[in-house]
């Protein structure tokens, strides 16, 4: 097995606030995760960190009809209305049945709308997509977050069916995966890309201040379990440190900094 490190394996680096924020709660372990623990723990598993993405590679589900993807969101939104009345609790609500039906609608249309987005986090500047269905979706997503109140958000909720309506009926472009393999070695699906492309600043912290919790409790079993090989959670750990890779890039370019 080859343990030549993969492009864009790189480590990370340059993280604001995260061992600050990342609070190790296991018992008798240390109060803080530092940056250095991430890696030292990364380390204990280069069959896994380093290499080819074998974990997981994306399988396009694309098989719903454009009616089905449609109705599909009507419905959800239906019932997310029906028993609130905030816009933060409706998209609370919302989300987990919109995910993998927009999922679908972007392994359908999504052309290279995700490649372009990785690329300008990654190898900045980028370029400009000529499919814009991920770019287009993430910014209905986050004004939908962001709406002031319950009527503002239906109407926005009601322009992404839309958008996603007339995606799929414009000679949909199959969504690619070059980047996502390339620089992420296929450890995240399609929707937790968009949840992170489409989340609020705060959404995005607070998801970062999980990951490192779970991580630092991770790294703590790895050592307790010295010369014995739990790949369920090597993979786990790789798994959230591409994501976290993601969410500390999305932050800096929102910042300006990358």
């Amino acid at each position: 097995m080859t343990t030549k490190k993969p492009p864009g394996d790189e480590t990370i680096r340059g993280l604001p606030g995260f061992d600050q924020r990342a609070e190790d709660s296991f018992v008798g372990g240390k109060s803080k995760v530092s940056l250095n623990d991430l890696k030292k723990a990364a380390e204990a598993a280069p069959e896994v960190s380093q290499g080819a993405w074998r974990e997981r590679v994306f399988t396009p589900r694309a098989v719903m009809s454009r009616e089905d993807v449609k109705a599909g969101l009507q419905a959800a939104l239906r019932v997310a209305l029906s028993s609130v009345s905030l816009p933060r609790v409706a998209m609370e609500k919302l989300r987990p049945a919109w995910l993998p039906l927009l999922r679908q609608a972007l392994e359908q249309a999504g052309g290279d709308g995700i490649d372009v987005w990785l690329l300008a986090l990654f190898s900045p500047p980028g370029r400009a997509p000529r499919q814009p269905l991920f770019y287009d979706l993430s910014d209905a997503l986050l004004r939908m977050r962001t709406a002031k109140d319950l009527a503002s958000f239906e109407e926005e909720s009601l322009k992404t069916v839309e958008l996603v309506d007339a995606a799929l009926g414009n000679a949909p472009a199959k969504l690619s995966f070059k980047q996502t393999e390339r620089v992420l070695e296929g450890k995240l699906e399609v929707d937790e890309l968009l949840g992170v492309r489409s989340g609020a600043d705060d959404d995005l912290n607070r998801r970062l201040t999980e990951i490192g919790n779970t991580m630092g409790q991770l790294r703590d079993q790895i050592r307790k379990m010295p010369g014995k090989q739990p790949d369920g959670m090597y993979a786990n750990f790789v798994r959230l440190k591409a994501e976290l890779r993601v969410l500390d890039a999305e932050l800096k370019r929102r910042a300006g900094t990358l």
